[in-house]
């Protein structure tokens, strides 16, 4: 690995609110994306923990990487952090520089916690220095169906400010981070609400919740399942008939499937590293029958 010249004179630095402008044009230049202040906000500044880490050469940013801080869904609900925005500018790339960056900030949170969630990108796929047998990797299929409409849905569809009101369904544990009231509130309710809903199915005495966002593409509307909770029993079949109900609904999985009416799009990384020492069997345990969700990234937010 080539290292950068220390005459670059880079300053490496926690970010402020008030360095929006250079994070705003980091990001459109490595993603092509532009990417708003109040999502800047929402997502690194609306707690005490959550943080981006920048590196600066002649003021200029050219580097960075957020953490954003979650909880585990464990009896000690600990707080682990899990990697966003990581990026470099073209120029920059290939001198190390990254990986100092991720130096600087696993000194900064080893003390404090010893799991982080990364999802790589076509860009970046480093990993903290975490050694292979300290981290475990996942892979998660997108697929976008094209069925056709059903003449009686049997799902409905709620308002996303209705939440509180399905209370006493969001108690799910097979989700590798706490899922909460209070984690969907802040999810779903503080940024763009108006994007989201709540989809319901019910079955015998079983009652199951998907939360939608509405995505508009060259062909109409359509719908990404973003995050579950209600019954497991009735998930699968809750997808099924919400795939009739709605026609085109993007969604994935842990394997591939063959179905004529699913079309695969895309697929997404994850890795999740152990920052201190754990024996295999805890490590595994802690994984074991966990699911992630597309809501637990920013693959599908509207960042605009």
């Amino acid at each position: 690995m080539k290292i950068y010249h220390k005459d670059l004179n880079l300053i490496f630095r926690k970010l402020k609110i008030s360095d929006f402008k250079e994070f705003k044009e980091l990001f459109y230049l490595c993603f092509n994306k532009r990417i708003s202040f109040n999502f800047f906000k929402w997502r690194y500044f609306d707690d005490k923990f959550s943080f981006c880490y920048g590196v600066f050469h002649s003021s200029k940013m050219i580097a960075n990487v957020g953490m954003k801080s979650m909880k585990l869904s464990n009896k000690k609900n600990e707080r682990i952090f899990s990697r966003h925005s990581s990026m470099v500018l073209a120029k920059y790339r290939g001198l190390g520089i990254f990986s100092e960056l991720l130096k600087e900030v696993k000194k900064k949170i080893q003390k404090d916690i010893r799991i982080i969630v990364m999802w790589p990108n076509k860009i970046n796929f480093a990993s903290f220095g975490i050694g292979q047998d300290k981290f475990i990797k996942k892979k998660y299929y997108l697929y976008k169906t094209n069925h056709h409409k059903i003449k009686i849905k049997k799902t409905l569809n709620y308002n996303i400010e209705q939440l509180a009101k399905f209370k006493n369904f969001i108690q799910n544990s097979d989700n590798f981070f706490l899922k909460d009231l209070n984690y969907f509130k802040n999810r779903y309710l503080s940024y763009k609400k108006n994007e989201y809903l709540i989809n319901k199915f019910e079955s015998k005495n079983f009652t199951s919740f998907y939360i939608l966002k509405k995505n508009s593409d060259k062909l109409g509307l359509n719908y990404v399942i973003l995050d579950h909770f209600g019954s497991n029993n009735i998930k699968l079949k809750h997808l099924s008939q919400l795939i009739h109900d709605e026609q085109k609904v993007i969604f994935w999985t842990k394997k591939k499937i063959n179905d004529l009416n699913c079309k695969l799009i895309n697929h997404i990384n994850i890795g999740v590293g152990f920052i201190k020492k754990i024996d295999t069997p805890i490590k595994n345990k802690m994984l074991s029958n966990k699911e992630f969700m597309i809501g637990d990234t920013d693959s599908f937010i509207s960042i605009l």
